[in-house]
């Protein structure tokens, strides 16, 4: 399909297809047999995206020998980046042992405990694979407990693919301020569900939803920010109207914290006044290994046992090399490193606004710890509103620009700092940004690419 490009985002892509060669090959390949070339659609990316032949620390090689700064780290999930040593070897021991075994494991319950200990909330927990499976089994684990089955969600909120919250996340218009609506599905191929959807950050949304489905809403999911619209953070009138209003109508509160375990030690709703009935971890806690959890009030977490139990199962869940991996790189990020990399993160905010500032451009970057966001807009990114109205076409013109100079966040403007993130690597990355938005300023005005 042939599309019509501004001169300057040509230019762009035209060098990224120059750098990528074999990437582009490879793609093309491997677009016969996999749809869309990828089985992940978040790392799709116009025109393509590069393969990766190694990683170590905080870089990727790709594999036409170009390397870029990689502040991705999987989606968040990578807390001490690619290679980390203490996390390998403790996955190798336990792999030269069995890579999976199908009876009980001694590291289960020693890494529960220690989970239990950074997060008081959840009394007790179970683990899972993905973070989807999490949250899927603590929304089952609600409706159990509560003997209903609506869930209240956010619009914006990516809670994974389970059918009850596949619902409201990027494929809508946003809502009216103060509407709650039964939910719209994100994807094809979904049955009909009774999920709620909700405006975030506005409790007359909340207080909407609960007068009209109050006695038949099971669970409220929250996440302390929206990681896949803007890293927008719940703003404390909003987390207030939920508790309150879940008390008072005898739902529960479930804290989706599988990206915001890396805001805060133990997640960012340590910070709250209220404590969740259930909350969901998973990324960093696998230490780059598939592993997340879910758990909670142990009253509720007790419908996992009994004749009438809520069932899990998995082959491959709670397998010892993934336990191994992922206590051994929670142990070495304690408050002390959330501290540093909240520090040089904030540099890397403050860093961003200035180079905004500096070019006379409209932008708004957020983020809480190891976390940040750049939006394309002149308002505050406050509201998922505000989000769907950033320039998208803008910002991907100048994510091309990075990536062009070795330069990786995610499509969505979302990034992260791994420990092997350096100072220097923050500056360059700055620079790398000032030049970007430079040239970009200078482009001509935005046309729309064809998606491959």
């Amino acid at each position: 399909m042939e599309t019509t490009l501004n001169p300057a985002r040509h230019r762009a892509l035209q060098r990224y297809e120059d750098r990528t060669p074999t990437s582009r090959a490879l793609h093309e390949k491997a677009c016969r047999i996999v749809p869309g070339g990828v089985s992940r659609n978040t790392l799709a990316f116009e025109p393509y995206p590069f393969a990766t032949a190694e990683a170590a620390g905080a870089h990727l090689t790709d594999v036409d020998g170009n390397t870029y700064l990689d502040l991705v780290n999987n989606f968040t999930s990578l807390p001490h980046g690619h290679g980390h040593v203490p996390t390998l070897e403790a996955a190798t021991a336990e792999l030269r042992r069995s890579s999976a075994v199908g009876t009980a494991h001694v590291l289960e319950a020693e890494y529960a405990a220690e989970l239990r200990r950074r997060i008081p909330a959840m009394e007790t927990l179970h683990f899972t694979t993905t973070g989807s499976e999490a949250v899927g089994l603590a929304v089952r684990v609600a409706r159990a407990h509560t003997g209903r089955v609506r869930v209240l969600k956010f619009e914006g909120g990516f809670h994974g693919s389970h059918n009850e919250v596949t619902q409201d996340i990027a494929t809508r218009a946003p809502l009216a301020p103060g509407t709650a609506v039964p939910a719209r599905p994100a994807s094809a191929g979904l049955e009909p569900t009774t999920t709620v959807t909700g405006v975030y950050n506005d409790p007359a949304s909340v207080h909407t939803a609960f007068a009209r489905w109050g006695d038949e809403i099971a669970v409220v999911v929250l996440e302390p920010f929206l990681g896949n619209a803007g890293l927008i953070t719940a703003e404390q009138p909003f987390v207030d109207a939920i508790f309150t209003a879940a008390r008072a109508a005898g739902a529960l509160v479930l804290v989706d914290e599988i990206q915001a375990l890396r805001a805060r030690v133990g997640g960012a709703h340590m910070t709250w006044d209220h404590t969740p009935d259930l909350v969901t971890v998973g990324k960093i806690m696998g230490g780059g290994f598939p592993l997340a959890a879910f758990g909670g009030r142990a009253a509720a977490m007790a419908t996992l046992t009994g004749a009438d139990r809520v069932i899990q199962t998995g082959t491959f869940t709670a397998t010892p090399p993934s336990l191994a991996a992922g206590r051994a790189a929670m142990d070495l990020f304690g408050a002390d490193v959330y501290d540093e990399l909240d520090r040089r993160t904030g540099r890397l905010r403050a860093g961003l606004r200035s180079a905004l500032a500096d070019a006379g451009l409209p932008g708004y970057v957020s983020g809480l710890g190891s976390m940040f966001n750049l939006a394309m807009s002149a308002e505050p990114v406050t509201s998922y509103r505000a989000l769907r109205s950033a320039d998208v076409e803008l910002l991907a013109d100048i994510r091309l620009e990075l990536l062009n100079r070795g330069f990786l966040i995610m499509p969505r403007g979302t990034g992260c700092l791994s420990t092997a993130v350096t100072d220097d690597d923050v500056d360059r990355f700055l620079s790398a940004v000032g030049e970007s938005i430079r040239v970009v300023v200078a482009t001509s005005p935005h046309s729309q690419e064809a998606s491959c």
